[in-house]
């Protein structure tokens, strides 16, 4: 799909997977080498490997972005707001340190196509270049004071990074308590939502708009976070479940990790919800076997489907949406770029 403002998304993508290499290709020692492999810049050890170019948007990095895109909007300019590009790519190593760990948690092999830092290096290893990306993140938001940001500013910004990260791993805790359970209710995964994905999403929007030019409207854009935060975990399930739009032969033939692992995907938890006795009976014997197969998961697609799961997940996604907007509507922006961001992140079939 061709998006209007793709190329400014892509030039703005870029800046942020600049400032995070070098951050992390400055530092010698192996440790670093997980941090880069897992940003899909390297091979591991041994692999000959072409690395994907920065700028493409198939190497998104949606928070860093994020944090960009709410600074050039509200600064209605086309430049990269270098104090933004700083603190984006403080906010992405810091939603890539809980990504190494999930992978670790999930007991999940691949991520994005290749080899997870844990299957190649251990999961000790692994745990090393997560915590330390969540180090240099802090570290990136306080080295703004080296672009003339006042150390007061700069305080605040650690601590809209610290309290997304917290409500980020509480988020993520929730998640886990719930993977073997099968009577989580569309207002609990909402819940877990707004801490794992919300507020990492709302933290990042925060930071761009306090280092905008304004400098204010910080809420505002948080609360536009926070929603857009939410329904890219809907668009995410959806796909995981679907898979990606227009694209479904792959997921066909080997269903994601997610759902094999039995994650409480939204379009299943509303389908379970809403089922009577029978198809409850149905997803129960599913999920409360102790290994899916690719098989279940076609029972599963076809009764979530049935049972209006999917079709209530895209609707709630397109509520989360418009109420995403109307939090920035008062504002005099342009929103363009925002729009066109939001459908990179959200668009499904």
């Amino acid at each position: 799909m061709v998006l209007k403002n793709n190329n400014q998304l892509t030039n703005l993508n870029a800046l942020i997977n600049d400032e995070i290499s070098a951050a992390i290709l400055s530092r010698k020692i192996g440790l670093y080498n997980l941090m880069s492999y897992h940003f899909g810049w390297t091979g591991k050890p041994g692999e000959d490997f072409i690395s994907a170019p920065k700028h493409d948007l198939h190497n998104l990095r949606r928070y860093g972005l994020a944090c960009l895109v709410a600074a050039i909007s509200l600064d209605n300019e086309t430049g990269e707001c270098p104090a933004a590009v700083s603190a984006g790519s403080a906010i992405e190593m810091l939603a890539t340190f809980a990504e190494i760990h999930d992978d670790i948690q999930a007991g999940r092999p691949v991520r994005n196509d290749r080899d997870a830092v844990w299957w190649v290096w251990g999961p000790a290893q692994a745990i090393n270049a997560g915590d330390g990306l969540h180090a240099l993140a802090r570290l990136v938001i306080l080295n703004l004071t080296d672009k003339n940001i006042d150390s007061s500013l700069v305080f605040e910004a650690t601590k809209v990074i610290d309290n997304a990260a917290l409500a980020m791993c509480e988020g993520r805790f929730i998640e886990l308590e719930a993977q073997e359970r099968i009577d989580i209710t569309v207002e609990q995964y909402l819940d877990m939502a707004q801490a794992k994905s919300g507020s990492i999403m709302a933290g990042a929007m925060k930071l761009g708009a306090m280092l905008s030019k304004t400098g204010s409207l910080a809420d505002e854009f948080a609360e536009f976070g926070t929603n857009i935060g939410i329904a890219t975990q809907i668009a995410d399930d959806i796909k995981e479940l679907y898979g990606e739009p227009s694209n479904t032969s792959a997921i066909n033939d080997r269903p994601s990790e997610e759902v094999l692992n039995k994650k409480k995907l939204l379009p299943i938890i509303s389908a379970i919800s809403n089922a009577d006795i029978t198809n409850k009976r149905k997803l129960g014997e599913i999920y409360f076997k102790r290994v899916l197969t690719p098989d279940d998961v076609k029972d599963v697609r076809q009764l979530v489907s049935d049972l209006g799961g999917k079709d209530f997940a895209k609707q709630t996604l397109n509520d989360y949406i418009d109420t995403a907007f109307k939090s920035v509507s008062k504002i005099d922006f342009n929103q363009e770029l925002l729009k066109s961001f939001t459908k990179i992140l959200t668009n499904v079939d």
